[in-house]
Formats: structure tokens, C-alpha cells, sequence
């Protein structure tokens, strides 16, 4: 599917818009993978000239998703006053600022603020790139799209990781620094949203935007269809962040993405993400720490290519339901795995290959389900006139829920053994499973504007049974 369409010329140039936007992502996941590879290193010594405590590190880890609140609550005013395209430009500048920097940090709170920053533009990122790729996609491909975030950010941990077994902090720093550069270069090429443009008046804009995202210039009548989209929205009503809690159909849509996003965050993926090289080391299996962290993370972006693959063949929802289920098991035999090894002197013997497998397993189906679901639903649940602000909220919930899963995980795994850690996210996974079969519905091959049909038709009937 993905072959076939990539080489449609109506297809090909939303691809190459959207592999442009998501390098930005890439360092998102070089961001938060990465702990992974140096926290070991400067807790363990490597760099005398940065001292730092185990629980300086843990905040040192969750720095990137303290930053984003503040990204995400600043993106909300500027999306839509200075549009998608440039919003996202403005974020490479600083990246590249903040991998320089970084490369120079000697202190503890150099790295935290180097971190806070790149996290504050991630929470940019994460809340303008899916209103973008969301707008400028056709239906049948915009799952696919979307979920590209999510294999990029994967790409980013990988490569940080690969850097960080070779590299010093100050080289890998400078290597990153190509990303923000190739990201500027590509993306300032790519046009508007047609969405963005229609909303601020610009039809003739609008008509050339969408020539080239379509590659042709018979697009009268998907223009006056997003004409008439936008102009029903926001005919609404000027939307207001409260209207995410008064407005039925913007209320069904925000329980979606917290039924989502709580079974995502609370699966424990931050917290594994960040201490991937502890956690090998501790559960000592057959390979070397090294190659299992290697290993871990390249099936995981195979996966996630998988996933991209499917999420608009299969649907969404079947996709969440057995990545769920699958990720619940997993996390319980790994939490059984440190529970055996200290108890029995011959489980290792027999056993040593299972810590890898199931957190490969969970790695996998989160990555395929979770992962990608999430970055999908979130380009399509809001309306027009108030997804600024819903995506915004959105990546401030998402990463103070991550903050919490990880300091959960710090806490619990140093008080009474990592193998509880494992057992909570597992029964956190359980509850999330039951409350996505219970809500959250399919939006596979649907148009922005049918979604908006479909929560209201949702709303309008539950009150009518109510009533």
C-alpha cells in the first residue's frame, strides 16, 4: 500500500512534505533517548566535570517533557496567527542553538536548560506538525502520514544511542546539529496549509497550496469542500479553551485522546526509554548491554515502519486493542523476570533471553499500536477552530502524564524493586485496554469533516436517550 501509493503522482509530493516536516522529530527522539547512553556515563564518572546525584538525574531525564508544557501553551497563540508552516520553521533555529550549547555544557544546569529548551520546542512540534500533516493530507493516506512522526522519533533514540556508545557528549552534540540545518532547508520549500489559508481569507493561496499538494490543478471541487468545512466550523462560534469542556462533541473527543493518552504514558514507554541502558544492564541477559539497547530500539523503528504501514489499512482501533493487550503481558513477564533472577540461582541459566523478548514484544506493539494511534487521533478529533488549542493542551497533558510515569518509575523502582515499576504500568495497560473497547471509535478513511459529524451525531443521540 505504502509503495503503491508513495508512487502516485496525486500522493507523492504530501510524502516528501511530510518526510520534510518530520525530520524536525528526529530531534525529539535524539532529546529523549538521550539519557540513555550518557546518564550511566556521568553518574558512573566519565565526565568529572559534571557531578550529578541519581535523583539529579532522573529530573535530568524528564527535563524534555518539563519543557514542553511550556512550548505547547506558547505554540497555541502563534499556529494560528502566524500559520503551521512558519511556526514549525521557527522551531530550527533553536535547536541548533541548543545542540551547540550542549556541546559546550560542563554543569548540571547547563544540561538541564539545554534539555528544557529542545523540550519546549518538542512541545511546539508535537502540537503544530499533526494540525499540518492532518490538513494537507487526502484521507486515504493521512494515517500514514501522521504516524511518520512517531517512526522518526524512534529514528532520533536510535541514532543517539549508536552516537552515545562511540561518541563524547561534545561530538555527538555537533553531529546532531545537522538535523535543525537539513530540516530549515527542506521545510522552507513546502507550502501552506490549504486549511490555514482558506481561514485567514486567502482563496487564492489556498487554490495554489493545494495544486501542489495534489499535484494538479483540478482541485476546484475539494476546494469548495474545504470552504464549506471551514466556514461550518467556524461559524460555531469563536472557540474558546472551555469550549474542549462545553461544546458535546469537542468533550467526546478530549475523552478519546486522555483514554489514549493515559494507556499510552502509563504503559511505562518515557521512563524505558530513558533509562534503556539501566534497565539492560540490571535485567543481565544473554547479550551485551550494547547490543541489546541496539537491537531494542532497531526492531522497534522496523515496527514502527510496520505500523505506518497498516494504521490506514487495518484501522486504528484494532490496532490500539492488540497493541494494549500485548503490552500488558509483556510488562508482567519483565516484571516477573526481576522477580526470578534475585530469587532463583538457575533462572538466569535458563531465562537470560527473556528480559530482551518481552520488552522487544512490548517495544514492538506499542510502537505499531500506541504510538502511532495517538499522533493520528490527535490530527483528527478537533475541529478547525479550536485544534490549535486542543493539540496544545493535548502535549501539556501528554507530557505531564510522561513526567509522572517516569518519577513513578524512579520512585517505586529504587523503594521497592524495579519489578513493581514493571507490574504497575502493566495493570495501568489493563484499564486502558477496557476503556478504549468501551470508547474510542474507528476513524479510518474519513474525512476531517465526517469526524466532526460523526462526535456530534455521537452527542446529539446520546442526549436525545438521555432525554
Amino acid at each position: 500500500m505504502f509503495f503503491s501509493s508513495f508512487l502516485k503522482k496525486r500522493y507523492l509530493y504530501q510524502y516528501l512534505i511530510s518526510l520534510s516536516g518530520c525530520v524536525s522529530i528526529l530531534t525529539s527522539g535524539i532529546n529523549l533517548g538521550w539519557t540513555s547512553p550518557y546518564l550511566p556515563q556521568i553518574l558512573n564518572g566519565t565526565y568529572i566535570n559534571i557531578s550529578m546525584t541519581s535523583d539529579q538525574g532522573s529530573w535530568c531525564a524528564v527535563m524534555p517533557l518539563i519543557g514542553a508544557v511550556p512550548g505547547a501553551f506558547l505554540t497555541i497563540f502563534i499556529v494560528d496567527r502566524i500559520g503551521r508552516k512558519l511556526s514549525t520553521l521557527l522551531m530550527a533555529p533553536i535547536v541548533l542553538l541548543c545542540f551547540i550549547l550542549l556541546a559546550f555544557s560542563d554543569t548540571v544546569f547547563s544540561i538541564f536548560s539545554v534539555r528544557f529548551i529542545i523540550g519546549a520546542v518538542e512541545g511546539g512540534l508535537y502540537t503544530v506538525l499533526p494540525i499540518y500533516l492532518g490538513e494537507i493530507s487526502d484521507p486515504q493516506i493521512r494515517g500514514i502520514l501522521t504516524a511518520l512522526m512517531g517512526a522518526f522519533s524512534i529514528l532520533g533514540a536510535l541514532l543517539i544511542n549508536v552516537l552515545g556508545f562511540h561518541y563524547s557528549i561534545f561530538t555527538s552534540s555537533l553531529l546532531c546539529a545537522i538535523v535543525p540545518i537539513v530540516h530549515f532547508l527542506t521545510f522552507v520549500l513546502v507550502p501552506e496549509s490549504p486549511y490555514y489559508l482558506i481561514k485567514k481569507g486567502k482563496i487564492k493561496e489556498a487554490k495554489n497550496s493545494l495544486k501542489i499538494l495534489r499535484a494538479t490543478v483540478n482541485i476546484d471541487d475539494e476546494l469548495n469542500e474545504l470552504k464549506l468545512a471551514v466556514a461550518r466550523q467556524e461559524t460555531e462560534k469563536e472557540a474558546k479553551v472551555t469550549d474542549l469542556i462545553t461544546v458535546k462533541s469537542n468533550r467526546r473527543a478530549v475523552l478519546i485522546y486522555i483514554i489514549i493518552n493515559f494507556t499510552r504514558k502509563f504503559s511505562g514507554k518515557n521512563p524505558i526509554q530513558f533509562y534503556t541502558t539501566s534497565i539492560f544492564y540490571l535485567a543481565e541477559g544473554s547479550l551485551s548491554t550494547y547490543l541489546s539497547v541496539i537491537v531494542f530500539i532497531c526492531i522497534e523503528l522496523v515496527a514502527a515502519m510496520i505500523g505506518v504501514l497498516l494504521i490506514d489499512k487495518t484501522g486504528r482501533r484494532p490496532l490500539l486493542i492488540v497493541s494494549t493487550s500485548i503490552c500488558a503481558t509483556a510488562l508482567c513477564l519483565t516484571g516477573f523476570h526481576f522477580v526470578l533472577k534475585d530469587t532463583y540461582m538457575s533462572y538466569l541459566s535458563m531465562f537470560s533471553w527473556l528480559p530482551l523478548t518481552s520488552l522487544t514484544v512490548y517495544n514492538v506493539c506499542y510502537t505499531m499500536g500506541l504510538e502511532l494511534a495517538q499522533t493520528v487521533y490527535l490530527g483528527e478529533l478537533f475541529p478547525v477552530n479550536i485544534k490549535a488549542k486542543a493539540l496544545g493542551i493535548a502535549d501539556m497533558l501528554s507530557v505531564i502524564n510522561g513526567t509522572i510515569a517516569s518519577k513513578i518509575f524512579q520512585i517505586v523502582a529504587d523503594n521497592f524493586g524495579l519489578h513493581y515499576s514493571f507490574f504497575v504500568f502493566s495493570g495501568c495497560c489493563v484499564i486502558g485496554l477496557l476503556l478504549i473497547i468501551k470508547f474510542v471509535p474507528e476513524t479510518k478513511n474519513k474525512t476531517l469533516e465526517e469526524i466532526q459529524l460523526y462526535l456530534i451525531q455521537k452527542t446529539t443521540k446520546k442526549s436525545n436517550n438521555s432525554s
